[in-house]
C-alpha cells in the first residue's frame, strides 16, 4: 500500500507511516522517536518547538506552533512519542506540523522500529571479523585479538553496537559492519605500501573497540555516562593494554606501537586524538578510518530519504555539503 491509501491507513492505526514514506499532505498519527528537539523563538514574538522525530527508516524535521509548552514536555529527546500532524513540504524537505502529542510507555516501545540495523546480518560480519583475525600472522597479535573477541560481554556488545551517535554507521550492528570493512581495506593497503599488515589488521579491529561501552541501545542510540566522561578511545586503551598485561610474552615493541595505533586514530588533536601518527601503520588505520567512515556518508546521503528523483541529497553533516545523487553508468 502506497500513496493517499497509504496514508489513511497510517492514520487508522493500519500500515505504519515509515519516516522514508511520508509524503506531502499526509494527515499522521503515529509512534517516533524524539532525536531532537530545540525550543526557538518566532520573529514575530513567541515560542515555538524545531524538532526531529525518526525512525529506522531515517529523520523528519517537526515544528510545534501551537500548544507548545504543553507538548515541549512530552518531546523528550530519546523518548518514543504518538504524534498527530501533518506532513508539509518547505524549501524542498519534508516536515511534520505537530498538533497533538502524547509519551508511549517504555514496555509498549517496540525499539526495532526506531533504531535500523545494518544490512548485513551481523552473524555473517562476525564470522568475516574472525576469519581476518584467523589471517594475522603475528601470533601475540592474533592472541590478543582472539583473547579480546572471546570474553562474552565484549562479543555480544559488539554484535550489536552503533560505530556513532548520528554521523557514520549509525545503527544497530554499525560498529561490526565498521570494523570489518575497515580491517579488509586495511589489510589491502598494507600489502600495496609494505607495511605490516597484521598491525594494521590489529588496529582497525581495535581502534572503536571502546565504543561497546560508549554507546548504548535504546529507541534510541545515547551515550552512556562512561562515553560522556571517560570517551571510547580512553576505554579501548585501558581495556586493550589490561589484556595485553595478561599476557606476559607480548613484545613491549609490539604493545607500544599498537597502543600507538590506537591513541592516534582520531588523527588530529582537535579531532580528540592524544597522539597524531607517527608511524606508518597508525597513518594507514587512520586514513582508512576516515576513508570508511565518509564513504559510508556518501551512500547514506545518496540513498537518504526524500525524492529518489532529486539530482542532489538532503545536507550530509558528516560531509558538511550536499551529495549529487544522479549516477553515470553501472
Amino acid at each position: 500500500m502506497s500513496g493517499a491509501a497509504g496514508d489513511r491507513a497510517a492514520a487508522a492505526g493500519g500500515e505504519r507511516a515509515w519516516v522514508a514514506e511520508l509524503q506531502p499532505g499526509a494527515e499522521i498519527e503515529e509512534s517516533y522517536v524524539v532525536r531532537a528537539k530545540d525550543l526557538r523563538q518566532r520573529r514575530g514574538g513567541g515560542p515555538y518547538i524545531a524538532a526531529s522525530l525518526g525512525d529506522r527508516t531515517g529523520e523528519v524535521a517537526a515544528l510545534v506552533w501551537e500548544n507548545v509548552e504543553q507538548i515541549g514536555k512530552v518531546l523528550t529527546v530519546g523518548s518514543v512519542v504518538s504524534v498527530k500532524g501533518q506532513v508539509q513540504r518547505y524549501n524542498d524537505r519534508l516536515q511534520v506540523v505537530i498538533r497533538r502529542a502524547a509519551t508511549v510507555a517504555t514496555d509498549e516501545v517496540d525499539e526495532s522500529l526506531f533504531v535500523r540495523s545494518s544490512s548485513v546480518d551481523p552473524e555473517i560480519l562476525w564470522q568475516r571479523l574472525t576469519g581476518l583475525v584467523e589471517e594475522v600472522g603475528d601470533e601475540h597479535l592474533r592472541q590478543l585479538l582472539f583473547r579480546i573477541l572471546a570474553d562474552p560481554e565484549v562479543a555480544d556488545r559488539l554484535r550489536v553496537a552503533p560505530a556513532a551517535r548520528a554521523m557514520h554507521h549509525a545503527f544497530r550492528s554499525g560498529l561490526l559492519e565498521h570494523t570489518v570493512s575497515m580491517a579488509t581495506v586495511g589489510r589491502s593497503l598494507a600489502r600495496h605500501y609494505a607495511v605490516n599488515p597484521d598491525l594494521v589488521v590489529a588496529g582497525c579491529v581495535l581502534h572503536d573497540l571502546g565504543k561497546v561501552w560508549e554507546l548504548e541501545l535504546g529507541s534510541s542510540i545515547e551515550y552512556t555516562d562512561d562515553g560522556r566522561l571517560i570517551g571510547h578511545l580512553t576505554m579501548e586503551v585501558l581495556h586493550v593494554d589490561r589484556v595485553i598485561g595478561e599476557l606476559p610474552a607480548f613484545p613491549a615493541e609490539l604493545r607500544r606501537q599498537l597502543i600507538h595505533i590506537l591513541l592516534a586514530h582520531h588523527g588530529e588533536y582537535e579531532y580528540g586524538s592524544p597522539r597524531r601518527p607517527k608511524t606508518p601503520e597508525a597513518l594507514l588505520v587512520h586514513m582508512v578510518d576516515n576513508l570508511d567512515s565518509r564513504m559510508a556518508g556518501m551512500m547514506e546521503a545518496i540513498n537518504a530519504d526524500g525524492d529518489p528523483e532529486a539530482a542532489w541529497s538532503p545536507y550530509s553533516k558528516i560531509l558538511d555539503r550536499f551529495i549529487y545523487r544522479r549516477r553515470y553508468g553501472g
